[in-house]
């Protein structure tokens, strides 16, 4: 996709001017520039920050060939084509929607939520952010449809206000403030967090990262204190996983389990020939407040 076509909601993550692209550049006024990448995405970050590794984003897109978060995706693209479909009772239908994946890692679940919905004829134009080069590099070149940006979620975000009318975030950073400037009044926001029940059966045979205590609650404490968006519904997506052979370690090296994945671990994990395990995930559909 054309950076051109996001000429009008991209700005410059220092000044919050205009960018404007010229040649394979960002710029505004200000003399802040940006190089556009040959696969055509834009590193806007101000400083380095460790993301996601290739390792990790290698293991993540076999997961998902595997198809083990085919539910998590399918229940997603439900969800964003139901409120496209109304939105599109009360705009013009032919106006496209734009679409923020804030997290979006090596781009599959915005690659198959355009695809999805360009089979049901509902526009779109999607952008893509992480704060993973490597995974911003993948995303590229695997959904020529989609612009991506290489950013820092919890930093001010490189677009106008208003500019998208839904955003989703998926087992990633959350940023509520830049999330309520960047969409619109009435916009919907999905954040999908993991359960408690989470890989369970694997994080006690390995030993892994304990999902947070009462993540729920914490996570719509920080979208609704300040009264900039509401709580529309939640949606559970729970199903077995059975793992084997390398899988096992490749479902831990996808997530930040990986940090903490010591040779000791390891071994436990090839050991391990077939384990059965839980996805259990919230989907918090949020309401972008009209008043605020």
């Amino acid at each position: 996709m054309s950076v051109m076509q996001y000429a009008q909601q991209l700005v410059c993550p220092i000044c919050a001017s205009q960018l404007v692209h010229t040649a394979g550049t960002l710029s505004c006024t200000q003399a802040h520039a940006f190089d556009v990448a040959r696969e055509g995405y834009v590193n806007v970050l101000r400083k380095k920050v460790i993301g996601d590794t290739k390792e990790m984003l290698l293991a993540r897109r076999n997961v998902f060939a595997q198809g083990h978060y085919l539910p998590v995706s399918d229940a997603l693209n439900e969800m964003i084509a139901a409120h496209l479909s109304d939105r599109a009772v009360q705009h013009d239908p032919a106006s496209p929607c734009a679409i923020l994946d804030a997290g979006c890692g090596e781009g599959y679940y915005l690659n198959r939520l355009q695809a999805y919905l360009a089979a049901r004829q509902l526009p779109t134009t999607c952008l893509g952010l992480d704060v993973s080069k490597e995974a911003v590099r993948l995303a590229a070149r695997g959904c020529s449809e989609a612009f991506f940006l290489v950013a820092n979620l919890k930093e001010r975000l490189a677009f106008a206000d208003s500019s998208f009318q839904v955003i989703m975030n998926i087992f990633a950073p959350r940023n509520p403030l830049e999330f309520a400037r960047v969409l619109a009044p009435g916009g919907l926001l999905l954040v999908v967090i993991p359960a408690p029940a989470h890989l369970q059966q694997l994080r006690a045979a390995l030993h892994l990262l304990s999902i947070e205590e009462h993540k729920q609650q914490h996570v719509v404490e920080q979208f609704t204190a300040q009264g900039l968006f509401q709580l529309e519904a939640t949606r559970a997506v729970e199903y077995e996983l059975c793992l084997r052979g390398d899988e096992i370690s490749q479902l831990v090296t996808m997530t930040p389990n990986y940090w903490h994945f010591t040779d000791e671990m390891r071994r436990a994990a090839s050991d391990l020939s077939e384990i059965r395990t839980e996805i259990a995930c919230l989907c918090l559909t949020f309401r972008r407040s009209a008043c605020q």
